[in-house]
């Protein structure tokens, strides 16, 4: 492992569990003026983010933004150059190799998602525009120019690889088909009570769509009836970064914030908060549940990787007031 970094670098922003459940973890360091970044795989993820343990490891020439699994050894990452690219993960899980890369946003490529048919991804960016992009040509076969701002996230149907939402600084969430210029609908207009930083489909309802904010809210909103959320409640007191539903326990969703918390809510009925944990020193930027869903893992700007356990919570835990949402974030369970 020659190419491996000699060290880690400081800002751990996103992580992705496999299928055997091993990680890949994209991390960032500001040197200069300049951002500077890497990528790791991690086949124990038990032992993250020690280098001297890790499976495989190379430096990127800009910091990693965001980044997703198109299959379990091959990744499409943002990146804070603007550039969308796409790497190869041997089939030993022992290096990394790039093979395509695209200078397509003028400024930081923030978000990037896969569609379900696993040809297509869509990337927004800084420059407030979305690109859509051809996995087999490596091609950006459209721009789409709704937003005013930069663009936070982007969520690909599960389902519909026409279908993806985007969230932007301009406080608008909007949803979009492929085979249209135009957005399809706004989402929460009126409802949204603060800028959108990320979205992401319900598991078991995809007709319910949930929204991260910089207050620290969360919402989750029904598509056919959006003039008041389904849900709304306030899990952390600053911005939400990322939203990850459980793959086995649908109900259960894993945010995480600038507030330095990692607080996983039940949507069964009323939300209700069933773990949260203050471990972190600096803001978390990534989540990410096991296969099995029995664990979470979560990095941050710390430079630390916590991995929580969830298995054996019988319920039934601390009920929030959904309505509690101008002052104190709400009461959490202790932690175990």
């Amino acid at each position: 492992m020659a190419d491996v970094p000699a060290a880690m670098d400081r800002h751990l922003e996103v992580l992705r569990s496999r299928s055997d459940g091993s990680l890949i973890m994209g991390a960032s360091r500001l040197t200069g003026r300049y951002w500077t970044g890497s990528l790791w795989h991690f086949q124990d993820p038990s032992v993250a983010p020690h280098v001297e343990q890790c499976t495989a490891g190379v430096q990127t020439e800009a910091g990693i933004a965001d980044l997703q699994l198109i299959n379990d050894n091959q990744l499409i990452v943002a990146s804070d150059s603007g550039a969308v690219e796409m790497w190869q993960l041997s089939e030993e899980g022992e290096s990394f190799q790039a093979l395509w890369y695209s200078y397509a946003h003028d400024s930081t490529a923030h978000t990037i998602s896969v569609a379900p048919d696993y040809n297509t991804a869509v990337s927004g960016g800084a420059d407030a525009t979305i690109k859509i992009w051809d996995l087999e040509t490596k091609l950006a076969m459209k721009t789409l120019k709704a937003h005013t701002g930069t663009v936070w996230c982007i969520a690909c149907n599960p389902q519909d690889k026409h279908v993806f939402l985007s969230c932007a600084q301009d406080g608008r969430a909007l949803m979009w088909d492929t085979r249209k210029e135009k957005a399809a609908c706004s989402l929460g207009k009126g409802v949204i009570g603060g800028v959108p930083t990320c979205i992401t489909w319900s598991v078991n309802r995809q007709t319910d769509v949930t929204i991260g904010c910089e207050t620290g809210e969360v919402m989750m909103l029904e598509l056919r009836d959006q003039s008041q959320p389904v849900h709304r409640w306030r899990p952390h007191t600053r911005t939400v970064h990322r939203l990850a539903y459980c793959p086995q326990e649908p109900s259960w969703l894993a945010t995480v914030s600038d507030d330095c918390d990692v607080v996983v809510t039940s949507l069964q009925s009323d939300p209700n908060i069933v773990y949260q944990n203050s471990d972190h020193q600096d803001m978390v930027r990534g989540v990410s549940w096991s296969p099995a869903g029995q664990q979470l893992h979560s990095c941050g700007w710390d430079t630390k990787v916590f991995h929580h356990k969830l298995s054996g919570f019988d319920g039934p835990t601390q009920q929030m007031d959904c309505n509690l949402l101008n002052g104190e974030a709400a009461i959490r369970k202790p932690e175990h």
